[in-house]
């Protein structure tokens, strides 16, 4: 029996494309993790792959192929758009690729894609993380991170969304003496070797990079990271980077994961400017041993839901054989901002057991 794991992925739209070419990657990049062998279909002469899509051709278990396997047994078929000869093969699985996650899906189970790591930080080993977990902490709290173009709000379900610029302001301007800001690279560099700070550190960002290198080590020197909202969705690779790390998010859109991240179990959350303020001041003041209880769930809930490993497995362990997976675009969050509502898959989740009766659930939504 051939135990070798392997994948077929054509993409014929353009959303898959877009990002730079991080959708791309970050799809396939979980495949690879997994260990699977994948051959990817090449039609990629006609497409924009961009700098961060032109990462798919180092990933390991990739290669380019002209035509569709031979045979279909004991492979994944991985796609976008239905082409029926190529759908009508005995797959083991049907793994379609889509990004509507603010519909409803009444009638089928699709599964939400854990939002990546940047793809600069996505080959991390588990080694480094577990290094950067146990890491000495130097600060309290820490945000970096450009706030150009963050003005806009799109998101006003469950509430509206304060945009990251006003963030990192009201933080500026509400936490006094709590509140350093560092504009020097050097001094930021200093912060590893000195004595914990229990002050809230925000860099310049106009005046203090970090290189892509030293981004998770730096992220594991603090206890909480702000993590405000991207430009267009809420969903920024910087949250998951800091679960990854064992750093605890401040964040206002916990209801943005699968499953949702709980105020004081795995993460601080905020609503409105004064909200905020609040949250930051009792963070300032929390307990060595509570900021361990909330750093350890952290840890587990990126363990359980987060690893690529860990998503590819639910995959693989779907009774269906058909088996929709939902990505996080920018695109969906621009053209579909009204579509966002409770009876959203991204609001009901795809990780705990939904009704599985569509109808019943439909009757139910329009009683209600």
């Amino acid at each position: 029996m051939n135990s070798t794991k392997r994948v077929f992925a054509k993409f014929s739209g353009s959303e898959i494309f877009l990002e730079q070419g991080r959708l791309l990657f970050s799809l396939l990049h979980i495949f690879s993790t997994a260990g699977y062998q994948i051959k990817l279909f090449n039609n990629l002469r006609d497409k924009q792959l961009d700098k961060y899509g032109q990462l798919v051709y180092s990933l390991g278990g990739l290669e380019l192929v002209d035509a569709t396997p031979a045979s279909s047994e004991g492979w994944l078929y991985l796609y976008d758009k239905e082409e029926r000869a190529i759908n009508r093969r005995p797959w083991v699985k049907k793994v379609q690729v889509r990004f509507d996650m603010f519909a409803p899906f009444w009638f089928s189970s699709p599964m939400i894609m854990p939002f990546p790591m940047h793809p600069l930080q996505a080959n991390i080993r588990t080694e480094q993380l577990e290094e950067c977990r146990s890491a000495s902490r130097k600060m309290r709290v820490f945000f970096s991170g450009d706030t150009h173009q963050y003005r806009r709000t799109w998101v006003h379900y469950p509430s509206t969304k304060l945009p990251r610029l006003p963030i990192v302001n009201a933080v500026m301007e509400g936490l006094g003496d709590a509140l350093r800001v560092i504009s020097d690279p050097k001094a930021l560099d200093e912060l590893r070797n000195c004595v914990y700070s229990k002050k809230c550190v925000i860099t310049a960002s106009s005046e203090v990079r970090i290189e892509p290198q030293d981004w998770l080590s730096t992220l594991a020197m603090a206890d909480f990271f702000l993590s405000p909202p991207g430009i267009v969705m809420p969903m920024c690779h910087n949250i998951i980077e800091a679960m990854a790390v064992g750093t605890i998010p401040i964040t206002n859109y916990p209801e943005w994961l699968d499953p949702h991240l709980t105020h004081m179990e795995n993460c601080i959350v905020f609503d409105d400017r004064d909200d905020l303020i609040a949250e930051m001041k009792q963070v300032l003041e929390m307990a060595p041993e509570e900021i361990a209880r909330l750093r350890s769930n952290v840890i587990d809930y990126y363990h359980t839901y987060l690893r690529p490993e860990t998503f590819i497995r639910r995959v693989e362990a779907s009774a269906d054989r058909e088996v929709p997976i939902l990505m996080y675009t920018e695109r969906n969050m621009a053209r579909n901002p009204s579509k966002l509502g409770r009876h959203s898959i991204l609001m009901q989740g795809t990780t705990v057991e939904r009704e599985k009766n569509g109808f019943r659930r439909l009757l139910s939504s329009l009683r209600s």
